[in-house]
């Protein structure tokens, strides 16, 4: 007998996707090979889940709430994990090689999880995740627009982002209040700065987003005046400058000229 699914919790920021025609999209979209192994964040009743593990050779689908894990475990060639994926340590998973990642992220740790899936980026091979469309909008923001901000910054950096399709919000049940869009993310593999060092910077520097650059890093990070204005001198860099005004590799650049 088949379980009968619980509605979704809100605070768990469940909308479980049920269009079908949306899920074969999201499955194209990710190209999934039969040798690839895929860890799915937030697999919930397992719609996604059921078409995607006949094509790989292994789905590893993270779940955290225990009353939807019945409908994961009879789902062949799937792993059922119980798990909050903040939490996760994917270096768990270092045998099944370099693994490719996809899932609906929910909105209100949507910041959280990605980064901390930037983190583990050794363990990852590649990424396909659906965001609500404004967090879509600041992951894929070029520099000096409105929305482009530290996300922006560590995801461009470590990953080149390909932008994917719209997805309606009647495609959920229930539906969010906005609309949604899938993104793949390829990691870079050569020439980056530690992820620790680059994304404390970063973060220093976005600290008060108003403020100059210079400002933040002079309240922040305590360099010297001197040193920082000789460094945006040598780069091209505006004293009036903001976070939000330099590119992903005029970071890098910057980290480096300080060292």
């Amino acid at each position: 007998m088949v379980p009968i699914p619980p509605y979704p919790k809100r605070k768990l920021g469940q909308n479980f996707l049920h269009d079908q025609n949306v899920i074969r999209k999201i499955i194209d979209f990710a190209d999934p090979a039969q040798a690839d192994c895929f860890v799915e964040i937030g697999a919930g009743t397992g719609t996604l889940t059921a078409q995607l593990a006949p094509l790989v050779r292994k789905v590893i689908a993270i779940e955290l709430d225990t009353s939807l894990l019945p409908f994961l475990q009879r789902i062949e060639g799937v792993e059922v994990v119980e798990s909050d994926i903040q939490k996760m340590d994917f270096g768990r998973f270092a045998g099944e090689g370099p693994l490719r990642v996809i899932g609906n992220l929910p909105y209100y740790i949507s910041t959280p999880i990605l980064t901390s899936l930037i983190r583990q980026k050794d363990c990852i091979r590649d990424m396909t995740l659906m965001f609500q469309e404004e967090v879509a909008v600041r992951i894929l923001a070029s520099p000096s627009h409105p929305e482009f901000g530290f996300l922006s910054v560590i995801a461009q950096y470590y990953c080149e982002v390909r932008k994917g399709f719209r997805i309606s919000r009647n495609s959920f049940t229930p539906g969010p209040e906005v609309e949604s869009r899938i993104l793949q993310f390829h990691f870079r593999q050569k020439g980056l700065l530690d992820y620790t060092e680059y994304s404390s910077f970063v973060g220093h520097a976005f600290a008060q987003r108003r403020k100059k650059l210079r400002n933040n890093l002079l309240r922040g990070l305590r360099f010297r005046p001197e040193t920082v204005d000789t460094v945006f001198r040598s780069m091209g860099i505006d004293e009036n400058a903001r976070a939000e005004n330099l590119s992903p590799q005029q970071f890098e650049q910057l980290i480096t000229e300080l060292k």
